[in-house]
């Protein structure tokens, strides 16, 4: 008979299946009594020169989130979760009870198999833009969540506008060799690290670390070059920043991309563009947007790219009680100090 420490396993083993940047996997779970969960940001994996506010994080966070939901209802469990950022605890993520005393959430039993099938595609490879009733999918899919999305075709206006702000961000970031060896510490790493991409997974255009300095810009190959081609693009937005906001359009991503890979739809990121200040501010003049950007990313219809490892339940569970907090620095916070989740 299966227990329920084990079906807890299994959920953040669900949830350990979601994407994060550079995949440093930012989370750690508290498991309380009575099926209570505490999910907090691991400070010890923020990329604080590219990511000081811990905005990458924490959307990171919001993914590993929507997964645990995913894999509660495949277990025949309710995930309640609600959002708690909190100004005396920065790193504080969310609180989610497992009820199985009521119908568990609604969730296509496809998404929990597109859990392990997903994958992130690094590199050029030319697609297509996506057929009407699949955007309409995924737009769906990111308004459940309560974030946005503005979609971009191949001859949308401004494309170029973007395309522009992601060469001087990459530009930018080159000069930077305090970020590059932030990089070179997460990207093209062995097979034998649990977290990382690994140098198989980078699209092929990664060669060697030491000796190929510019390779270790990750947009130059996912990036502005990719979105000059015909694929559809996808801007997911949020009303302001902060962390509550990160969680959610985090939850939302996710929830995005496993609907796409429902239906043979790969993704690739271009985050260099958003993590610059001004780049990003360049992105939301081109969009005429009055909301926050928060990710940005390219579709393409297919599958088979290299899969990019993950640390086991074991390694993210950790012990304690309730209302203990775990050690670190937190992330510089700007606005939205209060927000709570229903």
């Amino acid at each position: 008979m299966t227990t329920r420490d084990e079906r807890i396993a299994r959920i953040v083993a669900a949830g350990c299946r979601a994407p994060s940047v550079h995949n440093t996997q930012p989370w750690s779970v508290r498991v309380e009594d009575h099926g209570h969960l505490t999910v907090r940001a691991d400070p010890s994996r923020q990329l604080d020169r590219c990511d000081p506010q811990g905005r990458e994080m924490f959307i990171s966070c919001g993914a590993f989130l929507l997964n645990l939901r995913v894999g509660a209802a495949h277990e025949g469990l309710d995930a309640h979760v609600q959002l708690s950022p909190d100004p005396d605890d920065l790193l504080l993520a969310a609180r989610v009870t497992l009820d199985d005393r009521g119908a568990p959430s609604t969730f296509d039993p496809a998404l929990f198999r597109a859990l392990t099938s997903r994958r992130t595609v690094r590199g050029g490879a030319a697609a297509r833009p996506l057929q009407s009733p699949d955007v309409e999918r995924l737009r769906r899919a990111v308004v459940l969540e309560h974030a946005d999305v503005v979609f971009l075709g191949p001859h949308d206006a401004a494309r170029g506008r973007l395309v522009s702000a992601m060469r001087r961000a990459e530009a930018l970031a080159l000069g930077d060799d305090a970020l590059l060896a932030q990089d070179r510490s997460w990207l093209g790493v062995s097979r034998d690290r649990v977290d990382g991409v690994p140098v198989d997974a980078m699209g092929g255009w990664f060669r060697e670390s030491v000796v190929d300095q510019h390779s270790l810009d990750r947009d130059v190959a996912s990036g502005a070059r990719t979105f000059e081609t015909g694929a559809t693009s996808a801007l997911l937005t949020t009303p302001q920043d902060g962390p509550r906001h990160w969680l959610v359009v985090g939850q939302a991503l996710e929830r995005m991309l496993l609907v796409a890979t429902t239906r043979g739809i790969q993704a690739s990121f271009a985050t260099r563009v958003l993590e610059n200040p001004a780049t990003r501010a360049e992105v939301e003049r081109a969009f005429h947007l009055d909301s926050r950007a928060q990710v940005l990313l390219r579709f393409r219809y297919g599958s088979g790219a290299p899969f990019t490892p993950r640390r086991e339940p074991d390694d993210v569970i950790r012990a304690g009680s309730h209302g203990s907090h775990d050690q670190g620095a937190a992330p510089d916070r700007d606005e939205d100090r209060t927000g709570r989740s229903s």
